[in-house]
């Protein structure tokens, strides 16, 4: 605020933008934030601006519980869950097929591995290779749990059980006399059993029988010795009478990839019956999981929500009980032996997540959504141990307060965190400039922004070079994507719907609460960012308005061959920006906020700046 030399008349100004504050009341938030303001977002100058809309591409199956990708032979296939039903769909064959019915309705996950995709829905486990879907049970590695067995037993173990199958392998060293020899399985089911003596096939009731109680199998001719250890001259395939394990890894929902210094193992979570343990792949084989392989992350009151990558370590977050750790930290390490190991640690106490869906990055720095806010993951300056801090403050006060938390669904995005829940979007912008609080030079806050009319239950964001393309599926079926692809001003609908925008500054008491003043009717504007169509309606709200009134409506259209309206034909193709000069008195207030909006189909619409004039009058009497 200043004062004009020689004249009473004072200046107000609202320029340099940054996020909404929905921290306070309107009345105390900064100038350069709106207390209200919705779908909007930063254009690259950190200037607030429409955000683009979105399309509806597919019905299928309500609700959609996941949407994914995975590239075979150069072409992106889409694979999304609907209801009971997988369909896919590729860039060349834009209508979903249906891969499969009858599987669990509920929130699913998948991760790409080895050139496929694998699909975890809550009952099933599948893998999609590009022309079919499948149990993995189907195709699941197959383990030689021992090895250097004599006819006898014993030997030495070797590979865990799969959780995904009742087969496994037996490796025996024959003695060249033995006819009798002793699985490590007993209680054996009807599935037939194979072998080979020397890399030659053998067959059941051919070759040899079998004792299923007792687990043995009984040579017609005693496989022939070797000169010298030879492991592996007799292997016997059999299988367990059942497989009451492969629910511990059907049941999950959770899913990532971790390793050592790379991602060449997947990691699940999430099975209702095991809420704090998870399992962990065999090397590079989403089909194997060695019945060994699990993990006990801490009390067993507390489910694991999710995971996410901290540097070289895999973080471990599950939900918030007031007694456990909430983050535990692992780390993959290979022994002088080989062999791969995954110590693990408790790190964090206090802040859990509230939702499996709410995880996500912006940029490198891993985000999820508490009951509290969004927390990220972060290192204390001075003890270098790792801490949770909160990140969107400015919108806490809303993003808290929405019901079913726990369905919210979070995505990086362009190096911004989106969270939407009950048809809101929340977004933390990692591009603008961060917000510090008072006296700390390391606890920031994002610029936060708030969207409305995206009813996302689930995303996915299609990465191709340094291109990002989001999607989102609803709770009524439909996968649909937002129009990043769109150069016109089509690009500004949501599903041919307007997008309603606005700006809100803060209820301003011009530096003064106790005086009234008087904004005059010339000399106040609005700058507005420059598209082939745009319009703006200004509205007022005082201390005394029950709602906002509209003072000043105008439109700001650029001439554009590619793009034209001739009910809105112009021939003006200055791309600069505009001003709407609002000719309003507004008489004797305390508080006076000036709001912004743009509610019409195909426009484009931005604030750079508004400008308001004003006189100081007597003193306010109540």
């Amino acid at each position: 605020m200043g004062r004009r030399s020689g004249v009473s008349i004072q200046t107000t100004t609202y320029s340099q933008f940054k996020g909404v504050d929905f921290s306070t009341d309107a009345s105390l938030v900064s100038r350069d934030r709106a207390p209200w303001a919705v779908n909007m977002i930063a254009d690259t100058g950190g200037m607030p601006e429409k955000r683009m809309g979105w399309r509806t591409l597919h019905q299928l199956d309500a609700p959609v519980n996941g949407v994914f990708f995975a590239v075979f032979d150069g072409e992106v296939h889409f694979v999304a869950h609907g209801g009971t039903k997988i369909y896919r769909w590729t860039e060349k064959r834009e209508e979903p097929e249906l891969l499969r019915v009858g599987v669990k309705n509920g929130r699913s996950t998948a991760v790409n591995m080895g050139g496929k995709l694998w699909l975890l829905t809550g009952r099933e486990y599948l893998v999609y290779d590009g022309n079919a879907i499948a149990d993995v049970s189907e195709k699941a590695y197959v383990p030689t749990t021992t090895i250097a067995m004599a006819p006898s037993g014993g030997g030495v173990a070797y590979e865990g059980i799969n959780l995904l199958t009742r087969q496994r392998k037996n490796e025996f060293i024959p003695d060249g006399t033995s006819t009798v020899y002793q699985l490590d399985g007993a209680d054996l089911g009807p599935a037939e059993v194979t072998a080979t003596v020397w890399g030659e096939a053998k067959k059941e009731n051919v070759d040899f029988t079998v004792n299923r109680t007792l687990g043995q199998v009984t040579w017609k001719q005693a496989p022939r010795a070797p000169a010298a250890g030879a492991e592996g001259a007799v292997i016997i395939t059999f299988a367990a009478k059942e497989n009451a394990t492969a629910e511990r890894v059907t049941a999950c929902t959770i899913a990532t990839t971790y390793g050592v210094g790379t991602s060449d193992r997947v990691v699940i979570s999430g099975n209702p019956r095991y809420k704090n343990l998870d399992w962990t792949s065999g090397l590079n084989d989403p089909t194997y999981f060695p019945d060994i392989s699990y993990a006990v992350v801490g009390m067993e009151a507390t489910a694991i929500m999710g995971y996410l990558r901290v540097g070289e370590y895999l973080a471990i977050i599950k939900e918030d009980n007031g007694h456990d750790s909430t983050v535990f930290l692992r780390s993959a390490a290979t022994a002088s032996d080989g062999t791969v190991t995954f110590p693990m640690k408790q790190s964090i106490a206090g802040v859990g997540a509230v939702s499996t869906g709410g995880f996500a990055n912006i940029l490198d720095e891993p985000m999820f959504l508490t009951g509290t806010g969004v927390y990220a993951i972060t290192t204390n300056a001075l003890t270098a141990e790792r801490i949770v801090q909160n990140r969107s403050f400015y919108v806490d006060n809303r993003l808290t307060r929405e019901p079913e938390l726990e369905q919210a669904a979070a995505v990086s995005w362009n190096g911004m965190y989106l969270v939407a829940v009950n048809g809101h979007a929340y977004l933390l912008d990692g591009r603008q400039n961060k917000a510090y609080r008072a006296k700390s030079q390391s606890e920031y806050i994002y610029e936060c922004y708030y969207w409305e009319n995206v009813p996302a239950v689930c995303w996915m964001n299609l990465k191709n070079g340094a291109e990002e393309t989001l999607y989102f599926g609803t709770a009524d079926g439909r996968v649909c994507r937002f129009n990043s692809d769109m150069e016109t001003m089509s690009r500004y609908s949501d599903d041919g719907a307007p997008i309603t925008a606005c700006w809100a500054t803060k209820a301003d008491d011009d530096g003064d609460i106790t005086l009234l003043k008087t904004m005059i009717k010339k000399g106040n504007s609005v700058t507005i960012k420059p598209y082939t169509r745009s319009s703006a309606k200004v509205c007022f709200r005082t201390e005394s308005d029950p709602v906002e009134w509209q003072a000043a409506y105008d439109t700001m259209d650029i001439f554009d061959w590619e793009d034209i309206d001739f009910s809105r034909f112009t021939f003006d193709a200055n791309d600069a920006p505009r001003e709407i000069l609002f000719n309003t008195k507004v008489k004797k207030y305390k508080r006076l906020q000036i709001i912004i909006k743009n509610d019409a189909v195909n426009e484009g619409f931005g604030v750079f700046g508004i400008t308001k004039h004003y006189v100081v009058g007597n003193f306010a009497k109540k």
